[in-house]
């Protein structure tokens, strides 16, 4: 079971500990912020890397998947007359039927919903309705109150570290 010591309670009595408090979070804060941003580097570094190395073997993959769709095309009437699919030592290659939906010439999808809605047809429309709180935020009380909202205001400790200012002292 892992060792576990209580953290030591920090009590702030002034206003010279409560500038130093600030001031260490600052620190704290910064360093946070590097060892992120060194993290994120790395990252940066590790996925560039692998799809350096990916990329030959991926283009490898397209030439010899497009060489078995020509070989199963010229081929086709031979292996599959009775069948759509052919099992292979190392898997399987065949043809399936997809079905697309496209827009007829010159028509685009605007046009499309247009007459959608025109129709009367709207099962074919998306719509994703969701509760708009910012713009509610300068309604009145009772109008919150008509729709089952209310508003609540609290008082919310906060920090905001001067940045700037330990950087101007550290240097």
């Amino acid at each position: 079971m892992a060792n576990r010591t209580k953290p030591k309670a920090t009590i702030i009595g002034t206003l010279e500990q409560a500038e130093g408090a600030l001031a260490e979070i600052a620190e704290i804060d910064r360093s946070v912020a590097a060892h992120e941003a060194q993290l994120n580097e790395t990252v940066d570094q590790a996925k560039a890397e692998a799809k350096a190395r990916c990329e030959p073997l991926l283009t490898r993959r397209k030439t010899l998947a497009d060489a078995l769709a020509t070989f199963a095309t010229l081929h086709r009437e031979a292996l599959f007359a009775r069948r759509k699919s052919l099992a292979l030592s190392f898997g399987t290659i065949g043809f399936r039927r997809v079905t697309k939906l496209l827009t007829l010439p010159k028509v685009t999808l605007g046009r499309v919903l247009e007459r959608l809605h025109e129709c009367g047809f709207l099962d074919a429309i998306r719509t994703k309705e969701s509760v708009d709180k910012t713009a509610m935020q300068d309604w009145p009380d009772e109008r919150l109150a008509t729709v089952g909202m209310r508003r609540l205001s609290e008082d919310e400790f906060y920090i905001e570290v001067d940045q700037q200012r330990l950087g101007d002292e550290a240097a």
